[in-house]
């Protein structure tokens, strides 16, 4: 709650002006600011989750789930073994990022859809945006693992890293795991993001909010995987 300085009413933690007096409580924002944002997401989740749930447009909200879409589209390419299927890895790398971006719009949508129906059976409410942006900003750690780590990977396994003979392992052992941990460490990074953004938004514990973010992420994730493994039966 934020208590206005001029009359002592108690306001809601996203309110502009006081309910009872009408002043100005806190600084109105209109649009987010993308590398802002994301540098306040790594350094200072509350804040920046405060803002993002404050802000009037959320600001690259798709772009950011596009380039999600495209990290799980390389994952799943990687998991599935795929690698066989292509005459060479520049060929691999455009479908798989056309897939991804076919992807990345279709978890913008789907994940918003579970994340808001799961806050409504719990009784919370919320508006689509603010959902949206909030998740978003959420998989800021699996954009760059897809900037930083995933250059890495194809340097060092090429092809192999999506096919099973080799396998990525066999090539270089010490390398393979540590960048699967690397992996595996932002992925849960981005879990804990979305827990703080949810927390933040909703004003809810924290109990609730890694309840409704494994839900959100274990449904969706879930739905897509289901459908992957349907479609490649066809590849």
């Amino acid at each position: 709650m934020i208590t206005c300085g001029v009359c002592k009413t108690e306001n809601d933690e996203f309110a502009i002006t006081c309910r009872s007096c009408k002043s100005y409580i806190q600084n109105r924002i209109a649009n987010l600011d993308f590398f802002e944002t994301i540098w306040k997401v790594i350094e200072s989740p509350r804040k920046a989750f405060h803002d993002i749930t404050l802000a009037e447009h959320k600001n690259y909200s798709i772009l950011l789930f596009v380039l999600f879409g495209v990290g799980l589209s390389f994952t799943g390419f990687w998991y599935f073994q795929l690698g066989s299927h292509f005459e060479s890895l520049l060929d691999l790398l455009a479908e798989a990022s056309g897939i991804g971006v076919a992807l990345g719009l279709l978890c913008s949508l789907l994940f918003t859809v579970v994340f808001d129906g799961l806050m409504r059976i719990m009784g919370e409410k919320g508006t689509f945006r603010n959902s949206l942006g909030i998740l978003a900003y959420s998989t800021t750690p699996v954009s760059l693992t897809l900037v930083l780590i995933l250059p890495i990977e194809l340097l060092s396994f090429g092809m192999y890293l999506f096919t099973s003979n080799p396998n990525p392992y066999t090539i270089k052992p010490g390398l393979f795991v540590a960048l699967i941990a690397f992996d595996s460490a932002m992925a849960l990074w981005a879990f804990g993001l979305s827990v703080v953004g949810i927390s933040v938004s909703k004003q809810i514990s924290a109990v609730k909010s890694i309840f409704a973010a494994f839900l959100t992420t274990v449904i969706s994730l879930g739905i897509l995987f289901l459908a992957a493994k349907e479609l490649i039966r066809y590849v």
